[in-house]
């Protein structure tokens, strides 16, 4: 399938407008099995802490994700990737594997420990942390939450994935309030992920179902009524009216964004993915059998509490 190679999106630049700063290293990519450097190089590129990505030239950096909340997500990225990524990715032939909102990097680093080409993106926040934890910069690369942009050609990635993560993008807070474009804030984002899928690429997007009353990993929408509110300071998980608007996202929210696109979509079981750690203890054996002998016919529907919808990129388009 597609050979990985980053470059900017070809916005019809000239030659003039291309440039290979000194301090920006060549970023190797294996094609017919050895390194050949990156051709082009966009002057738009920034490093920051050693770590490049399409970012804004006055970008500054956000510090606000919590150390010890991503230092915990190592260890349990990695146990996923391996028990629920990899088997997924085993279904077709696939060589480079790409994590969207990829955090410490676990799953990343645990599919090229299974021989995949593996890379992550996240936002500039993690630098340090990437740096700390010895993650290379040519496997993990930065994006601009506002202008997302992958550095990766049209085409180069195999598979795609990104988990709890749709669901803060095009929001003024990273949380639950809604920009006044989110909608076409999302449409850029999963469509800019599906640029990158080489014919025949699959990408696996999961994240709370918005058409399932409840939703033990966020509190309420900015824009809740007084009583979802109370409910969620009584229940200590949110419920949430499932018709209009809410930060959350459903299966037609995927088609809604990839409208005009080559693709096809099913949905997937979320049975071994969620460890309902948020759920009280009493009742997570009955989540994890619920969602586990989901039958297949009701997986796309509002009986399942995650969306997980497996895109695949049609080879003829």
């Amino acid at each position: 399938m597609g050979a990985f190679a980053p470059a900017l999106p070809d916005r019809g630049s000239s030659e003039a407008d291309v440039e290979r700063p000194w301090f920006f290293p060549l970023i190797p990519t294996l094609r017919h099995g050895r390194r050949e450097p990156n051709a082009m190089l966009r002057s738009s590129i920034t490093t920051l802490d050693g770590y490049h990505g399409l970012l804004p030239r006055t970008w500054t950096r956000d510090e606000t994700c919590d150390e010890a909340y991503v230092d915990a997500q190592n260890d349990f990225q990695a146990a996923k990737a391996r028990a629920f990524v990899l088997p997924i990715v085993r279904e077709a032939p696939v060589r480079t594997v790409l994590d969207v909102g990829c955090g410490m990097g676990g799953m990343a680093v645990a599919l090229e420990t299974e021989g995949y080409e593996s890379y992550g993106i996240d936002l500039p926040g993690l630098t340090r942390r990437w740096s700390s934890a010895g993650r290379s910069a040519d496997r993990f690369y930065l994006v601009d939450p506002d202008a997302f942009e992958l550095p990766f050609l049209d085409g180069s990635i195999d598979f795609a994935f990104t988990f709890g993560a749709i669901e803060h993008v095009g929001t003024t807070d990273g949380h639950a309030d809604r920009r006044p474009d989110w909608h076409a804030v999302r449409r850029q984002w999963l469509r800019e992920i599906f640029r990158v899928l080489s014919p025949g690429g699959r990408m696996l997007i999961g994240g709370p179902n918005r058409a399932f009353p409840i939703d033990v990993a966020h509190g309420p929408d900015s824009r809740a009524t007084a009583w979802e509110r109370w409910l969620a300071r009584r229940l200590g998980a949110t419920v949430h009216r499932t018709w209009g608007d809410n930060f959350l996202w459903a299966y037609p929210d995927v088609h809604r964004y990839l409208e005009g696109l080559p693709y096809g979509m099913e949905a997937r079981s979320i049975g071994g993915f969620l460890d309902f750690s948020r759920v009280p203890a009493f009742a997570r054996p009955t989540a994890r059998a619920y969602v586990a002998r989901m039958p297949r016919s009701l997986l796309g529907t509002g009986f399942n509490p995650w969306v997980m919808a497996l895109v695949t990129r049609r080879a003829d388009g």
